[in-house]
C-alpha cells in the first residue's frame, strides 16, 4: 500500500467523524441512551423542499465516473479522463462561486467484483469526496454512472436486468449501508441515461425499454429503503430514459414507502448545435441570443415542467450546459443565464456539467476558468 493511499484511509476516517458532527448525525438528534438502544432518524425534508433550496448545481463531471486508469489505484482512475485529483479546495471554490448543490457521478463497474462488491478503496475515495461537499453545508448527489449509457453494462431491457438486477441491487445495498447517516443533504441518483441493447437515444423510452428501466428503479428504490438509518427516508432521484425529457410522459414510477421522497431528473443540452462543438445531426452555431433562441428555452421548461407536475414529482435538470468554442464565452453567458433563470422559474433547478471543453471552474489553478458564465448562473437564481 502507497503512502499515498494510506493518507487517503486517514483523511477520509477523519473526514466522515467531522461530517457526522456538522450534519447532526450522532447522538444529539437521536434517541437512546447507550449503545444497546436504537438511533431513532429523523425524517429527511421532503424531495420539493430539497429543490426549493437548491440553488444553483454543479457537477464534478469526468472524474469519480471516468473509466479509465487500474483498478489498483483510484486516483490513477479518477483522473484517467485529464481533471486533477479532487481536493477539498475545489469543493470550497465551487461553494465560494455561489453553487449550493453538487452532483458526483460515479462509475462502479472497473472497481466492483463480480457479484458487485466494491472494492474498500474506492467506496473510500467515493466517500472522501462526499464529505468534501456535505462539509461545505451543501446538497450532494451520487449515482450509478457509466454503468449505464452506450458502453455501460445495465441497459434497458429484461435480459440485463435478469443477468445484472442482483449486482445492481448490491451497489445500492452497499453504498446505502456506507452513507447511512448521513443525513438529507445527501441525495441517491439510480442509473444515469440507461439505453436499450441498441443504444437509441430518440427511439427507445417505451415498450420493453419502459419496464426494464422501471424494473431497475424498483430494485434502487426498495434496497436504498431496506436500509438503516436516513435511507428510510432519504430522497431519491429517478432518471428518464438517456435523462430525456422527452420520455417523462412514459417513465414508470417505482412503489416508494415514503411519502413525497423522490424527484426526478432528466438532462438539456439545447440547443444541441450551440451547446456541443460537434453535432453532426443539427446546424452548428457559436451565437445564441434571438427572440426564437429564447422561445425554445421557454417552451422546453414549460413542457418539462407540466410533464413532471403530470407525474407529481419535482424535477431537476441533472446536465446542462455548453463547451467553449473559442472567443464566444459571452454567447455562453448568455444562454446560461437564461436558461438558468427560465428553469428557476418553472420550478426547475440545474446543474451545470462541468469537464474540459464544458469547464467554467479551474480545478487545477482554483480559480473560475469562465466568470462570465459563472455570473450569469448565480445571478439567474437570486
Amino acid at each position: 500500500m502507497t503512502y499515498k493511499r494510506i493518507l487517503l484511509k486517514g483523511a477520509a476516517l477523519m473526514l466522515s467523524a467531522s461530517m457526522l458532527a456538522a450534519t447532526g448525525c450522532d447522538s444529539s438528534d437521536s434517541s437512546g441512551s447507550s449503545d444497546s438502544e436504537p438511533k431513532v432518524y429523523s425524517e429527511c425534508e421532503k424531495a420539493q423542499k430539497a429543490v426549493d433550496k437548491f440553488g444553483a448545481g454543479w457537477n464534478l463531471g469526468n472524474t469519480l465516473d471516468a473509466t479509465g486508469g487500474s483498478r489498483d489505484d483510484v486516483f490513477s482512475c479518477e483522473t484517467s479522463w485529464g481533471n486533477p485529483e479532487t481536493t477539498q479546495e475545489m469543493i470550497t471554490l465551487v461553494k465560494e462561486s455561489g453553487f449550493n448543490a453538487v452532483r458526483v457521478p460515479v462509475t462502479w463497474n472497473n472497481h466492483i467484483d463480480e457479484d458487485g462488491t466494491v472494492d474498500k478503496e474506492w467506496m473510500d475515495r467515493v466517500q472522501e469526496i462526499v464529505d468534501y461537499v456535505v462539509s461545505e453545508d451543501l446538497y450532494c448527489i451520487i449515482n450509478v454512472h457509466h454503468d449505464g449509457g452506450e458502453n455501460g453494462w445495465v441497459k434497458a431491457t429484461n435480459e440485463s436486468y435478469e443477468k445484472y438486477g442482483d449486482r445492481f441491487g448490491k451497489i445500492w445495498e452497499q453504498v446505502a449501508e456506507r452513507f447511512a447517516d448521513y443525513d438529507e443533504k445527501l441525495l441517491f441518483e439510480s442509473i444515469n441515461e440507461i439505453l436499450d441493447k441498441s443504444n437509441n437515444w430518440n427511439g427507445g423510452g417505451r415498450g420493453e425499454s419502459v419496464e426494464a428501466l422501471a424494473k431497475y428503479n424498483q430494485k434502487f428504490v426498495d434496497t436504498v429503503r431496506a436500509g438503516e438509518g436516513y435511507n428510510k427516508t432519504r430522497n431519491l432521484v429517478i432518471m428518464t430514459y438517456a435523462g430525456s425529457y422527452g420520455k417523462i410522459k412514459n417513465l414508470e414510477l417505482p412503489k416508494d414507502t415514503a411519502d413525497g421522497h423522490m424527484l426526478l431528473e432528466v438532462h438539456d443540452y439545447d440547443p444541441q448545435g450551440f451547446c456541443w462543438k460537434n453535432a453532426s445531426w443539427t446546424n452548428m452555431t457559436d451565437e445564441w441570443g434571438s427572440d426564437e433562441d429564447k422561445q425554445a428555452i421557454d417552451a422546453s421548461m414549460k413542457q418539462i415542467a407540466d410533464d413532471a407536475k403530470e407525474k407529481g414529482l419535482p424535477v431537476i435538470i441533472g446536465e446542462y450546459g455548453s463547451q467553449d468554442k473559442g472567443g464566444n464565452e459571452d454567447a455562453r453567458a448568455l444562454h446560461a443565464g437564461y436558461f438558468t433563470k427560465a428553469a428557476k422559474d418553472n420550478g426547475i433547478k440545474c446543474f451545470w456539467w462541468d469537464c474540459e471543453a464544458f469547464a467554467i471552474i479551474d480545478r487545477t489553478m482554483l480559480e473560475q476558468k469562465c466568470p462570465k458564465i459563472v455570473e450569469a448562473i448565480i445571478e439567474a437564481v437570486k
